[in-house]
């Protein structure tokens, strides 16, 4: 697949490179902060919620979704439209456009000599940094009840997620080819139920969700010390303190783009995700 880490897309590189977003293949609901996968290769599990494997639940400061500025009118490099609709078609399923109308419309869309463009709209993160989640951790370390844990297996915890309401699809190309494929794209998802489906004559179709989706998340991976789990490398940010250029002191901070990437950096940015108990 032609989408990949750190290939020059200024879309991807953003969130996979700068951000360590993971993006999913599928987009959904369902995922929040302090939830707990399993990583096989490029497939995430999502195993348990971290406030249910501790007695009594451990409970995490409540965030609050924050807009990121950074994605704000971002649009992908120009792909053929085989390598943009592989990209595109689950972010569109997530959507909650219909699989079995929109395949075949891809299906017609990639013999068609047409390049495509994206971008993705109302973007938040909402996350909390490792530290604040290790530092719960750390607290109730005697209540850690993570019994069925494999740990020959990775587990993560999620610290931020980040959803979207919309998606912008730029196509380019012969007009007449433009013109029947966004009739198309635009005919498909009328039906969908909370999506506004809209398209101009450039060949500009958006995409705009009443309720957001989770399009990705930033992880910290677990480690076990005598079965007791602990997040890898996260800052307690609590008691320590740093001294600034100007000599005031100031609590330590750490970097909010801290996270894990599921595979490798410079591969193909999208991987599965399962909802527990999923096969």
């Amino acid at each position: 697949m032609v989408c990949r880490r750190g290939d020059g897309d200024e879309l991807l590189d953003k969130l996979a490179v700068k951000w360590s977003v993971n993006l999913f293949r599928v987009p959904r609901g369902g995922v929040e902060v302090g939830d707990v996968f399993v990583a096989n290769k490029r497939t995430l599990d999502q195993w348990d919620r971290l406030r249910d494997l501790y007695r009594p639940k451990l409970e995490l400061p409540r965030p609050k979704p924050q807009p990121v500025s950074d994605m704000a009118r971002v649009e992908s490099k120009s792909y053929n439209a085989n390598a943009g609709f592989e990209a595109l078609e689950g972010f569109l399923q997530g959507l909650g456009v219909p699989a079995v109308p929109l395949r075949a419309v891809i299906k017609a869309a990639r013999t068609a000599t047409v390049s495509l463009s994206f971008s993705v709209g109302n973007v938040r993160r909402t996350g909390l940094l490792p530290g604040e989640i290790n530092r719960e951790m750390n607290r109730r370390a005697k209540g850690a009840h993570w019994e069925s844990v494999d740990m020959t297996r990775r587990h993560y915890v999620a610290h931020a997620v980040w959803d979207a309401k919309s998606l912008q699809v730029k196509l380019e190309g012969e007009a007449k080819s433009v013109s029947e494929l966004s009739a198309s794209l635009t005919k498909v998802a009328k039906a969908t139920a909370g999506l506004t489906t809209k398209r101009d004559s450039s060949g500009l179709i958006s995409y705009d969700r009443d309720q957001s989706i989770v399009f990705g998340l930033q992880v910290t991976a677990v480690r076990f010390d005598d079965g007791v789990p602990w997040l890898d490398g996260a800052v307690d940010p609590g008691p320590m303190q740093v001294r600034r250029d100007n000599g005031r002191v100031a609590l330590a901070a750490e970097d909010p783009t801290s996270g894990t990437l599921i595979g490798a950096r410079n591969g193909n940015p999208f991987v599965q995700l399962r909802a527990k108990g999923h096969d």
